[in-house]
């Protein structure tokens, strides 16, 4: 069973991007064209002055990184992105340690899907899914967790710098922990051995990363950048070094944010604020801010000149690394791409970025978020269709999912709100009387009738906790239902890992979620996993 929400019916998203998604006319300056199958036309037109020589650069490291693993469907892929015809779809994420949360898959599958059916709108260019580690984030703590079974499972290190260059430190033992949850059966071995030929302890994470998620979309043809490359920075080196000099990321982002504020909200706040140097400076095990004073750029173990920055940037780009605000740039300058799909808060911070784009003279993707998706197992289907509970409900706070369908189920009506509305009448009539006779009364009405209203307010309180202690078999059915939508108090999406479903229903699990997930619905899907 499939179902879909419209997308305003949700909680998913902040204000700013659902006005984006519903073609805010404020916001239509800050992009070039909204998500939609027909402008695809457009941006063919726009990129199709990517050129030849960075073509053969992408294809090159593309088969250098490939190198220990020949599969057809991605060499036939690489080997396209030669050709002037032929352009990405690109998603990304952070190395998270056996995917993360169950939305990583979410961002694959929904590239994977548009560039089939971009395939069918424009046969004679050639649309490739393309995957972006992004190696070379330092933050491992947001990613060392992973959340399965009901348990919180986290992998310790004392390594430190860019994630992708991190050693599996004996993640063998972190692995044996994991597996000693798995059950003992044909699936439970079949994902063990996915896993334990990605994650070996001499592997890197970005290494790792790509063997598991090229083992799990491989097939479908999904080429898996790493952009911690010497050969694709050293086309970016540019752009960096107009960063270090001139500092336009800031300058561009501050006056979109100030636009922004003014044509569309003034309290607007920007998802990411820009530093003067979006640029990060890699050794083996750190990755550190560069900061400019002066003439000097300050690392934090010695000072240099500019020209000893531009030197090094000449002879080993790959020891800078684009932050958050910069990294757009880079995949945007060194792919044939046309669209980028995130999540919500990316959306937030892409939109700060096209007058930067437009600076630089590098076309501006078309963007929007990635598929959301609930999965429902049988057993929870079941009791919300016992309980009659509409899937716009599912987006509702814990105690609010709960009150609202335990006073669905009650034998009694224990919405005392009429009882508030024969009230307002009765004290509109006694201000009427308060009014001819002695204003200075209304005061003490006023507090007389919020006074009752309180009342009225502890005593429904009381009345629907005690029908839920009469009504603790349903309640105890609205907590499990609310569970599984929301493990843990966050959205199944953004918590979940997709090993929990897969040891379940196996390859079916993949392959439901590629028959339904499209995002030129643009609708929230609920689905029914069988």
């Amino acid at each position: 069973m499939k179902k879909n929400i419209d997308l305003n019916k949700t909680r998913i998203y902040s204000d700013f991007v659902f006005d984006f998604l519903n073609g805010n006319k404020a916001l239509k300056k800050f992009y070039n064209s909204s998500f939609d199958v027909k402008n695809f036309k457009k941006q063919l037109e726009m990129k199709k002055s990517f050129s030849s020589s960075k073509r053969n650069v992408l294809v090159k490291e593309l088969l250098s990184q490939y190198s220990d693993i020949k599969d057809k469907k991605v060499l036939e892929n690489i080997n396209l992105l030669s050709k002037e015809s032929t352009f990405t779809i690109t998603t990304g994420h952070q190395l998270s340690i056996l995917t993360g949360p169950i939305f990583f898959i979410y961002k694959i599958i929904s590239v994977i899907n548009m560039c089939v059916k971009l395939k069918r709108e424009y046969p004679k260019n050639n649309f490739i899914p393309v995957f972006w580690l992004a190696s070379e984030d330092h933050d491992f703590e947001e990613i060392s967790e992973v959340y399965f079974r009901d348990k919180k499972i986290n992998y310790l290190t004392k390594l430190n710098g860019s994630v992708g260059r991190m050693k599996l430190d004996e993640f063998s033992v972190f692995l044996d922990q994991i597996f000693s949850f798995f059950p003992t059966n044909h699936l439970a071995n079949k994902i063990k051995k996915i896993i334990t030929f990605a994650y070996k302890d001499e592997f890197t994470f970005a290494k790792a990363t790509r063997n598991l998620v090229h083992q799990l979309f491989g097939d479908k043809g999904l080429i898996i950048i790493d952009p911690d490359s010497h050969k694709l920075k050293k086309v970016f080196a540019s752009y960096m070094e107009d960063e270090l000099i001139n500092n336009t990321c800031q300058e561009f982002v501050n006056k979109t944010v100030k636009s922004i504020k003014e044509v569309y909200s003034e309290k607007y706040i920007p998802q990411v604020n820009p530093r003067e140097i979006n640029l990060f400076h890699l050794n083996v095990n750190s990755r550190q801010r560069i900061i400019r004073k002066g003439l000097k750029y300050i690392l934090s173990d010695k000072n240099v000149s500019q020209q000893e920055m531009l030197n090094e940037l000449d002879k080993r780009p790959e020891n800078f690394s684009p932050n958050v605000l910069m990294r757009p740039l880079y995949q945007e300058v060194i792919l044939p791409n046309l669209c980028y799909i995130g999540g919500p808060s990316e959306m937030a911070y892409w939109l700060q970025l096209k007058s930067f784009f437009d600076y630089h003279g590098v076309v501006f993707p078309i963007i929007n978020p990635r598929a959301s998706v609930l999965l429902l197992t049988q057993k929870t289907r079941r009791k919300i269709n016992k309980y009659l509970i509409n899937e716009n409900e599912i987006f509702l706070k814990k105690n609010e999912f709960i009150n609202l369908n335990i006073k669905k189920h009650s034998e009694i009506d224990i919405n005392l709100n009429h009882l508030k509305d024969a009230l307002k009448k009765q004290f509109k009539v006694l201000d009427g009387i308060v009014k001819i006779t002695d204003p200075s009364f209304l005061g003490a009405v006023n507090a007389q009738m919020k006074k009752q209203f309180n009342g009225i307010d502890k005593l429904e309180k009381r009345l629907l906790k005690a029908q839920k202690r009469k009504m603790s078999s349903i309640e105890n059915d609205l907590i499990y239902i609310f569970k599984e939508i929301n493990p843990d108090n966050i959205f199944q999406e953004r918590k979940i890992n997709f090993i929990d479903f897969y040891l379940l229903y196996g390859d079916t699990f993949f392959e439901n979620l590629f028959s339904n997930i499209d995002l030129f619905e643009k609708k929230f899907l609920v689905l029914d996993i069988k």
